[in-house]
């Protein structure tokens, strides 16, 4: 494996080595979404609305009726109504309205609410983001167990994205959301168990963090269990089951996962045959999406 591991892990020094599920600072992508933010949101509100407007026969529009219910201070219906508009369901896109929406349901403890009004205010499309208000609407929403709210805030922390930069206030929200349910910060628990982000490193529950975040749809904690299983770091080190995990990570849209991939695939050391026109595809995936690393063994390959 010695491709694999001179790209992967190129420091044995713990103080050196790249964490499983980040690419080197230097070479690390802006990751993008796997849809659009928008209609990522109109999957779940075509779902809730469908729901609860389910046996409703009258001929208004599907605004008209969350406005009267909204206007009875039903807050679930003005934060769908909210919904609605940012993503034009039934007319013209409103963000002005969407967030008049938001903040009011979510002044009225919807702490959903106060989820989709930090979200939206962080995709605003100005580039003018107000992070103390956003920060402060994920925290509501934390509060409220929102687990989704919990893991933005980790990553806030983590990185000193709007806030300082703090890895124990990151631990802390990442294990407060993984324990609501979040993925992703289950995913970001692990990481800092495994590098000792804020607390001693633990590889064993770093490990059953990437698994539980990996089988709960993060395609990041399925590239870190991948890189853990490769290496045999706290369990029993199996390449064809980590190329299965960094399959999975590159399909849920993680560039991590497509380089890890492209790299077993183009290794000639390794136990798995390699397959270079795969390979290729992998890594001008990666490519594509901003990652050095894959660049170069592209350029290797022969574009």
């Amino acid at each position: 494996m010695s491709n694999t591991e001179s790209d992967e892990h190129p420091a044995p020094e713990r103080a050196r080595r790249a964490p499983p599920s980040r690419l080197p600072r230097a070479a690390a992508p802006r990751r993008t979404p796997v849809l659009p933010f928008a209609a990522g949101l109109a999957v779940g509100v075509v779902a809730a609305l469908a729901a609860s407007l389910l046996g409703s026969r009258r001929a208004q529009g599907l605004n008209a009726e969350l406005e009267a219910r909204c206007e009875r201070r039903e807050m679930i219906a003005c934060r769908q109504l909210a919904l609605s508009h940012q993503i034009g369901l039934d007319g013209p896109r409103d963000d002005k309205r969407a967030f008049e929406l938001f903040e009011r349901a979510c002044n009225a403890n919807d702490v959903t609410a106060c989820l989709h009004f930090a979200k939206a205010l962080e995709a605003e499309r100005t580039g003018n983001v107000d992070q103390p208000r956003v920060i402060a609407l994920y925290e509501r929403a934390c509060q409220g167990s929102q687990a989704e709210a919990c893991a933005a805030l980790g990553k806030r922390h983590e990185k000193g994205r709007g806030t300082a930069k703090s890895p124990e206030k990151a631990l802390e929200y990442y294990q407060r959301g993984c324990d609501f349910g979040s993925a992703e910060a289950c995913g970001g628990l692990a990481l800092a168990k495994y590098i000792g982000m804020g607390t001693d490193p633990n590889v064993e529950q770093a490990v059953a963090l990437f698994e539980k975040a990996c089988n709960g749809g993060d395609a990041e904690g399925c590239h870190g269990f991948g890189r853990m299983v490769l290496g045999g770091r706290g369990v029993q080190k199996d390449e064809a089951r980590a190329m299965k995990l960094f399959e999975r990570s590159c399909e849920g849209g993680a560039v991590t996962g497509c380089r890890a991939l492209g790299l077993l695939l183009s290794d000639e050391k390794g136990s798995t045959p390699p397959d270079p026109v795969r390979a290729k595809v992998m890594f001008e995936r990666a490519c594509n999406l901003g990652d050095a690393v894959a660049c170069e063994r592209l350029e290797r390959l022969g574009r």
